[in-house]
């Protein structure tokens, strides 16, 4: 009788356990996908906030540019009105090279006429002198006596006067124009020498401003290159961060759904870690309070809503191999890897502190087992394992649950 006691008293242990492990089985594989789906959901952050970085750096670069554009462009502007007074310069420059030039012909024109003039007038002069010269050979006694009367001798007298005033003013006036022709010419030389040469120099200036306009029109159309190209940069960045935080948001919304199913799955879980605390053999606990925590360490994550879904006890972070202990007195109902068959080395310990309480250690290092066994009677504070990297984790920490009356609640209140 007692043989089939220990036997029912088995097979209803290992009828338990394997509830367990099929529950921790599932509680795993959604955990597995939840941190998927979380790390998705980062990737795509990630990338959404690279892209929106670019966007920033695209619009950085779209001002700076554009800025350059317009100095560029209002530097072009300045110059094309330089050219356009140049041009204006160029043309009363030529126009007063047209009247100089005019006015040269005209001289020249008036030059030949008083050449011509000067010429009759030298012509006359000549004249003049010979006659002048022949009388001048002749004495006034002479004159006098072969006149044929004293009015002849008058007349021929006067004569000689007259042309002698004429010669003297003949000869003034050809000086004259000879000196103002000569003058004219000089001026109007000089004039044309003095407006080609600033002909010239505007022509020069003009060039030289056409030429660094160029250059400001050619900076203006690279400016509006490169902004097209931003433009072109900062669209596709647009696009692309639009749909990295689509993904994101569906990767947020999946999270959420698997934390659902995670949440259930460890409620189901348990309740199973109830129902073997039940079977525990003990009595009723009636503290409210547990001696010590289990782990001093920074807790990483509460109790309560974690992205999207529940979390169901704290997480407490530490050292490798830090040792991890009862948080009060009671039973171990459960040591080792209840989900190894799916490929899961996870390490877990349980222990019933009433048939109505229990706890769980998750997560525990496998390198250095837990130094206690199903069935175990354990004090407050003494080593039930050790803080390892076992099942699904980011980093060393234990996962600390309280089960009370089947269901998790917050750990925080019972711990000192």
């Amino acid at each position: 009788m007692a043989s089939a006691l220990v036997i029912f008293s088995m097979q209803t242990t290992a009828f338990a356990d394997d509830e367990v492990a099929t529950a921790l089985k599932r509680k795993q594989e959604l955990a597995r996908a939840v941190q998927v789906s979380r790390t998705n959901a980062e990737r795509y952050k990630q990338a959404a906030s690279q892209f929106e970085a670019a966007i920033g750096q695209a619009n950085a670069r779209i001002g700076e540019l554009a800025v350059r554009q317009a100095n560029a462009q209002n530097a072009a502007d300045a110059l094309a009105i330089e050219i356009a007074i140049a041009e204006e310069q160029l043309q009363l420059v030529a126009f007063q090279l047209n009247e100089t030039n005019s006015l040269l012909d005209s001289l020249k024109a008036q030059s030949t006429q008083q050449a011509r003039q000067l010429a009759e007038r030298e012509v006359l002069y000549a004249k003049h002198l010979r006659t002048t010269y022949r009388q001048a050979q002749v004495s006034p006694l002479e004159m006098l006596l072969s006149s044929g009367s004293l009015s002849e001798f008058t007349s021929r007298v006067q004569a000689m006067i007259v042309i002698n005033r004429q010669d003297a003013q003949l000869a003034g006036e050809i000086r004259s124009m000879r000196e103002l022709t000569a003058g004219r010419q000089e001026l109007a030389v000089a004039k044309e020498l003095e407006i080609t040469g600033l002909q010239d120099q505007i022509a020069t200036q003009r060039a030289a401003v056409a030429s660094k306009k160029a250059e400001w029109d050619a900076i203006v159309r690279q400016m509006q290159a490169g902004i097209n190209r931003q433009s072109a940069e900062r669209q596709n960045a647009t696009t692309l961060a639009g749909q990295s935080r689509n993904a994101q948001q569906s990767a947020i919304q999946e999270t959420a759904s698997l934390n659902k199913q995670l949440e259930a799955a460890e409620a189901n879980y348990a309740y199973l870690a109830a129902q073997l605390a039940a079977r525990s053999g003990l009595g009723k606990f009636s503290g409210t309070r547990f001696s010590t925590w289990p782990l001093a360490g920074p807790v990483t994550s509460v109790f309560g809503l974690r992205w999207g879904g529940f979390h169901n006890g704290l997480d407490i972070a530490g050292a490798l191999f830090t040792p991890i202990v009862a948080a009060a007195p009671g039973k171990v109902v459960t040591v080792g890897r209840p989900y190894a068959a799916s490929g899961d080395t996870a390490l877990v310990v349980i222990i019933a502190h009433g048939d109505n309480l229990s706890t769980l250690y998750g997560h525990l290092d496998d390198r250095r087992p837990p130094p206690v066994a199903v069935g175990q009677n354990v004090a407050a504070g003494q080593v039930i394992g050790y803080i390892g990297m076992t099942g699904w984790t980011t980093g060393p920490h234990l996962h600390f649950v309280i089960i009370s009356n089947s269901r998790p609640v917050d750990p925080r209140p019972w711990l000192p």
